[in-house]
């Protein structure tokens, strides 16, 4: 049964070149908020604030550009007793003319980190600061176990250890030392290894490791890690590091979690990336989540783009 006190409602962060954020006034409340609302008859959340931001403000969007940026609540700014609880999505930077109508008497550009009007709870306390740069301590490379055929590889896989190191960032990773493993790993000034008893039994693991976990199996070995780190990294690898990869994407597009995950090297994942626009245009994956895959060549750059990254919208949201 629904909770009378619990208003539910969903709403769309826009962002300008400048990083503010569009806001809007009701005609009965002098506390500014994002344009969005109730959800009417069996439309999804996503249908809310695409609806909701049309009519208030006369912006059309395409609900395959928002990302999640998550749930929020607060108490109500209107209606005491109450509390709001929003479900917000992020469009891409725009320069939109807001057109206030309906019950909006205002729009304003606001930003976040200096606003200079009133805000709703909700807004201030909550959505706001989750629009801040995500914070990056620890990062779960998958990597090839061999050296591969082409050395640029190698030479990839130790400037994202250097890049990490630069960062302050720890390495998560399989705590191997062969192959591009242990290549990441010599670059790295911190890292953690997670083996599993059977490799460990080969005497496999990277003496330089500032800690090692063992574990009983595959499975618990791609839990740890994940659960480790705040972002997720693959290198050039084999069938294990594919297996990673999309167990960690599928987990992701379900809404399982919301980190980040990058490919470093875009020339070996082209052919990857190429057969993901196939099942994009076939119809098995959704153009979002396409959207969101981050790949880079420049372990830095890859750094950049996985902090200012948010979520696709969750499958089964």
């Amino acid at each position: 049964m629904t909770d009378p006190a619990i208003i539910s409602v969903a709403a769309i962060v826009f962002t300008d070149d400048n990083g503010r954020v569009l806001c809007v006034r009701k005609h009965t409340s002098p506390r500014f908020q994002l344009p969005g609302g109730k959800p009417e008859g069996t439309e999804t959340l996503v249908e809310t604030a695409v609806r909701e931001t049309r009519e208030e403000v006369g912006v059309t969007v395409d609900p395959e550009h928002v990302s999640f940026l998550g749930r929020f609540s607060a108490p109500a700014s209107n209606e005491p007793g109450h509390t709001v609880t929003s479900t917000v999505f992020l469009h891409p930077g725009t320069s939109i003319a807001p057109a206030p109508a309906a019950e909006i008497a205002e729009a304003r550009w606001v930003d976040p980190a200096a606003p200079d009007c009133q805000l709703a709870p909700l807004l201030r306390d909550e959505i706001f600061p989750a629009l801040r740069s995500r914070e990056i301590t620890a990062v779960a490379v998958y990597a090839g176990a061999r050296p591969g055929t082409n050395p640029a590889n190698a030479a990839l896989a130790r400037s994202l250890g250097q890049a990490l190191a630069d960062n302050g960032i720890t390495l998560v990773y399989g705590g191997s030392k062969l192959g591009l493993m242990g290549e990441v790993a010599e670059g790295a000034s911190r890292s953690i290894g997670v083996l599993t008893e059977h490799l460990a039994n080969y005497e496999l693991q990277y003496e330089g490791l500032e800690r090692l976990e063992v574990v009983a199996t595959m499975a618990e070995r791609k839990a740890r890690m994940s659960e480790l780190a705040d972002a997720i990294v693959a290198l050039p690898g084999g069938a294990g590091t594919l297996d990673e990869l999309f167990e960690e994407w599928t987990s992701q597009q379900l809404g399982l979690h919301h980190k980040p995950i990058g490919l470093l090297g875009s020339a070996f994942w082209a052919p990857l990336v190429a057969m993901v626009d196939h099942m994009v245009a076939e119809g098995f994956m959704r153009p979002t989540d396409r959207a969101h895959m981050v790949v880079a060549d420049d372990p830095h750059e890859l750094l950049a783009k996985l902090r200012a990254w948010a979520p696709p919208v969750p499958r089964w949201l």
